[in-house]
């Protein structure tokens, strides 16, 4: 009865559906957001060349993006960006005092040029004369000059056994969003359990409870009747994450099926091979400019995505989250029993929340290391285990780490509550009373 009643009064609340039909939402944003901005095609510009000085003449290359137009002059550019409004802005390179250019102008009206507009011209600038140099003074041409150059290795970090990438970046945003929620779960839904212990006791209506079913009793009832409610939140969230996640997919399935259908190439080191594959990965650059692909950060961000085992870290989510939280709760209970109202009650929540919010503060250390001493130790403590053990699991913990930490969370929880429930029977009727930690010591003595 317990159950129930704290139970469905937190359900029925429209804050509790507020909260469950808003956090998949922000979550699917999130995961969206990036991609699409990455994605979608930009407001397509015109800019007119003026190139007094004759080196740059012709030289300008229209992409996606922006349309580059030959001016005759700069007279007859100005009236033309006057007249008409599709026309954004004018690049204006002026007669050659010295063999070099100095300077160029981008001259516009009213609103100023993008950011992308304005990055383009410069880029195209600094490429027209480096290759003007190189050709006039070494011979090099710009066709050669790009072999040179292009060459890039991409690092991947791979298991040598399984072959998978490691995708850092995205791990690390997983771990972090993992150990954050449950860390945020355990203090609301403990705040809860106290706040409720709290109002029981100063109303007095525990007095009456506790006529009808054990001190025990009500205390778990509290405990796991609000821990159903933090379980129903996140299978809802999951469910509704799921579906926003899915119809993302299927509005953009082109792009998962080429981050998901990306392998690793054996690279070749020298001859005709070489140049071929270099000339491809022009290629594909040349068609994420013209617009047929899809940017190689969104589909590594997609891979990257794709590659998380969900359904091990959805399994592990909640069982750290329900012993995580019934550790914590008992505690939190127990704390509230000791006080009559909140203010007094900061002397026994602060230590009970020391070893969480230490996990928090660590987390860079952790992030450096995720195998490392530190982040071991603390994903196998189980006041700290809830919270870095859920970080490190996207980086893959060995299987004996997660036993050691599930069993150890598991045979500690139990001595919590038989400790929480001892020092709640004691003080959950002493009013009036400033308890302070001599006492709570005192309390478990006690026999009863």
């Amino acid at each position: 009865m317990v159950i129930q009643r704290e139970y469905l009064t937190r359900v029925k609340k429209p804050s509790f559906w507020i909260l469950t039909l808003v956090v998949p939402i922000l979550l699917a944003a999130v995961y969206a957001i990036p991609i699409i901005l990455a994605s979608r095609p930009l407001e397509h510009a015109h800019v007119l060349v003026v190139d007094d000085s004759g080196l740059f003449q012709g030289q300008f290359r229209s992409g996606r993006n922006i349309t580059y137009h030959e001016a005759g002059s700069l007279d007859y550019a100005k009236r033309q960006l006057s007249a008409h409004d599709s026309l954004d802005a004018i690049v204006f390179i002026p007669a050659r005092e010295t063999s070099i250019p100095q300077d160029a102008f981008l001259y516009y009206q009213s609103d100023a040029p993008s950011v992308t507009v304005q990055s383009d011209v410069n880029s195209q600038l600094q490429e027209i004369l480096r290759n003007c140099i190189l050709l006039d003074v070494h011979g090099i041409t710009p066709d050669d000059y790009a072999l040179l150059t292009g060459a890039r290795i991409h690092l991947r970090t791979q298991d040598i056994e399984t072959g998978r990438d490691g995708f850092l970046q995205i791990k690390l945003v997983v771990g972090g969003l993992l150990a954050f929620l449950v860390f945020m779960a355990v203090f609301m839904f403990g705040s809860q359990v106290m706040r409720g212990v709290m109002e029981e006791k100063t109303s007095r209506v525990v007095e009456v409870i506790v006529c009808s079913i054990k001190p025990f009793q009500l205390m778990m009832g509290k405990v796991v009747g609000i821990g159903l409610v933090g379980l129903t939140q996140f299978a809802l969230w999951t469910l509704l994450s799921g579906v926003a996640m899915g119809g993302l997919r299927i509005a953009n399935a082109d792009m998962f099926q080429q981050a998901q259908s990306r392998n690793v190439t054996q690279i070749a080191t020298k001859g005709t091979e070489a140049t071929a594959q270099y000339q491809n990965a022009r290629d594909q650059a040349a068609r994420y400019e013209s617009g047929e692909g899809v940017d190689h950060a969104v589909q590594d961000m997609l891979e990257g995505v794709s590659s998380i085992n969900f359904g091990l870290l959805i399994c592990l989510f909640v069982f750290y989250f329900v012993f995580g939280y019934m550790l914590y709760a008992s505690l939190f209970a127990a704390a509230g029993s000791l006080v009559d109202n909140e203010t007094d009650s900061q002397q026994f929540t602060l230590p009970l929340t020391v070893p969480l919010l230490l996990t928090i503060l660590l987390l860079p250390a952790m992030i450096n290391e995720p195998s490392g001493s530190l982040a071991q130790w603390f994903s196998i403590i189980p006041f700290t285990s809830p919270v870095a053990m859920l970080f490190r699991i996207p980086f893959g913990v060995p299987i004996w780490q997660i036993a050691l930490s599930m069993g150890l969370l598991v045979v500690t929880f139990p001595l919590c509550i038989l400790m929480a429930a001892k020092i709640y029977r004691t003080a959950i009727l002493r009013y009036g009373q400033k308890l302070m930690w001599k006492d709570v010591f005192n309390f478990l003595k006690m026999r009863h």
